[in-house]
């Protein structure tokens, strides 16, 4: 039975039909390859927080989390209409009962599920059951489980991807959704079926295929649909701002706490505190360093660089707002956070300089926890990707290096950083909530678009191109720059047309 669900549920994730099933074609998902990092290799400083979450994960088995994370093992969109409908106060969530709010939850579980599946053909990752030779504590996981790769984690990306649509169409819920969203990641490391970097995968590669769904129409629609019939089955009512009176997500009810000196994982922090420390003196530490500067005009150098597009308040005046926007918001959530779930920088808890000595003074006294320079890095990539989809590989990758800079520059823990992405995919979905995000989305996306018409209008050959054959072959970036060997995916100008090619072309 369970191995007819895994087949059944493998080839509706590998099928691209009429039926639009999903949100976001295969060929048009993030690719996890490009902007994830790979997964840990055994012996590596980063295999070590794997080890010491395994068998955290074992601790939890034979308790009432563990019968939990064992029930909820279901490969099917089954598992999260019993999460959702919980979240939600409801009896069912089901075709016949919520057909509306049914049609969000599949299409989400299948746009999740499908979001790790290039990264999991490329990598492979034997499971950390396998690898242990031990037994796997899950209900309704099957042999096909041993077939397909462990990193990143399926389960986890629909789980996440479904709790983010589910919270962006009910705000007031938001954050019981996201904990139960959340928590559905975490039973993988519980059972033994996926080590605590699948999981961590699988959460950027849900929230990643979030913000690519954004540009298709019919997630918005599903949206308000799942929104009206949910506000008529519990007789309340929406506004025009289904946000209104709601705030941004509390980090503190849907997130682990920090890591403290006690702790297990504390060993995991203190070995990558010290691998980054490595890369310093090196030219990846120095743009570390470089942007270390929190501000609407270094987001514009990171997110520029990778649209090959300069972005400007002068020339791009309407990304540059929502830019801005984001940044404020993004410091609300996080700052709120620091305020109640203090931890000390590792430059302060160890007593070192770190690698910014001209922000120390200002920055000693405040928490590790949340990491604010990640929050923003990840929430603005995540908005990026929505504003020019056609160069999200690049944009992802830039928006998680910014997050990582912070490990590497002594400011932030490796358990902060990836805590805090999840806070940001949480701010990603409520910003699409409120109406003014939405109006400035609506403007930078508008703006992103006449830009890439007016290259296309203007970019010409080189005059010294040896004939019109290879000036029909030239390849340019929006700015106008002959790019001969193109080293990243994005949106490209060749004989007068728009071109989208992946890296490497």
């Amino acid at each position: 039975m369970m191995a007819a669900l895994a087949t059944a549920w493998s080839t509706t994730m590998s099928a691209q039909t009429a039926e639009d099933t999903v949100y976001v074609y295969l060929s048009d998902q993030p690719d996890g390859t490009y902007y994830l990092p790979t997964p840990p290799a055994i012996g590596s400083t980063e295999y070590i927080d794997d080890l010491l979450q395994f068998q955290w994960g074992k601790t939890q088995r034979n308790t009432p989390r563990g019968e939990q994370a064992s029930i909820e093992s279901l490969d099917t969109p089954d598992a999260m209409r019993k999460v959702m409908a919980e979240a939600l106060s409801l009896d069912t969530i089901s075709d016949d009962a919520t057909p509306a709010l049914s049609r969000l939850l599949v299409k989400s579980c299948n746009t999740g599920a499908q979001s790790t599946k290039k990264a999991k053909d490329e990598y492979m990752r034997r499971r950390p059951f396998m690898q242990m030779n031990d037994p796997l504590w899950a209900k309704y996981d099957a042999d096909t489980l041993r077939l397909n790769g462990s990193y990143p984690s399926g389960h986890t990306a629909f789980g996440w991807f479904t709790a983010l649509a589910f919270a962006e169409m009910w705000p007031a819920l938001q954050d019981t959704i996201l904990r139960r969203g959340f928590m559905f990641g975490e039973n993988r490391v519980i059972v033994g079926a996926h080590y605590q970097s699948d999981v961590t995968a699988g959460y950027l590669s849900a929230a990643a295929a979030f913000a690519r769904a954004h540009a298709n129409t019919e997630l918005l629609k599903d949206i308000e649909a799942a929104r009206e019939e949910y506000a008529r089955l519990t007789e309340k009512t929406v506004g025009t701002n289904p946000a209104e009176g709601t705030d941004v997500p509390y980090g503190e009810r849907f997130l682990g706490s920090p890591v403290d000196t006690t702790s297990y994982r504390y060993v995991s922090d203190l070995s990558l505190y010290w691998a980054g420390k490595t890369l310093r003196d090196t030219e990846r530490g120095k743009r570390a360093a470089h942007e270390a500067e929190y501000s609407p005009e270094m987001m514009y150098e990171v997110f520029g660089e990778a649209t090959g597009m300069p972005l400007s308040v002068e020339k791009t005046p309407a990304i540059c707002r929502l830019i801005s926007y984001v940044l404020e918001k993004s410091s609300l959530t996080a700052d709120r956070l620091k305020e109640i779930r203090f931890r000390k920088r590792p430059f302060v808890q160890l007593g070192e300089p770190s690698f910014v000595p001209g922000d120390e003074e200002k920055e000693r006294g405040k928490s590790s926890f949340p990491s604010g320079h990640t929050n923003l890095g990840w929430t603005e990539a995540l908005v990026m990707t929505e504003v020019a989809p056609e160069h999200q590989n690049e944009i992802l990758k830039r928006g998680y290096e910014y997050g990582y800079n912070r490990q590497i520059v002594g400011y932030h823990w490796f358990t902060d950083i990836v805590a805090t992405r999840q806070l940001s995919s949480a701010l990603f979905a409520h910003l699409h909530a409120d109406t003014e995000f939405l109006a400035l989305m609506q403007e930078a996306r508008k703006e992103y678009q006449s830009a890439v018409a007016s290259a296309i209008k203007t970019v010409t050959p080189d005059d010294d191109a040896d004939s019109d054959a290879s000036r029909r072959a030239a390849v340019y970036s929006l700015d106008g720059r002959r790019v001969d060997s193109p080293t990243r995916s994005g949106v490209y100008i060749s004989d007068g047309k728009k071109i989208t090619r992946a890296a490497g072309f």
